[in-house]
């Protein structure tokens, strides 16, 4: 039979899951259990890499041109970013 084990997550981590949640149409609870289901999924040898997102829910995304950059080239590498994160 196993153990339960009480566990704390600071308010700061219960926001974040439940804003990103929401941006994936899912409900806090869907969203946390993908995440757990993704995590037992490993091997425990895998290296995980944290990618952190600075920007704001509501901030809008603004792509910079690349100097001398052609405008097919440009509208390309835009439509790509917003697929990526709409």
């Amino acid at each position: 039979m196993s153990e339960l084990v009480t566990i704390s997550i600071d308010q700061d981590v219960i926001t974040a899951a439940a804003n990103r949640a929401r941006q994936q149409g899912l409900t806090t609870e869907d969203y946390v259990m993908q995440v757990l289901m993704r995590d037992m999924e490993r091997d425990p040898d895998e290296k995980t890499i944290l990618a952190y997102d600075a920007t704001h829910l509501d901030a809008p995304f603004v792509l910079d041109r690349e100097q001398g950059e052609s405008d097919e080239h440009y509208e390309n590498r835009s439509t790509t970013l917003h697929k990526l994160f709409p």
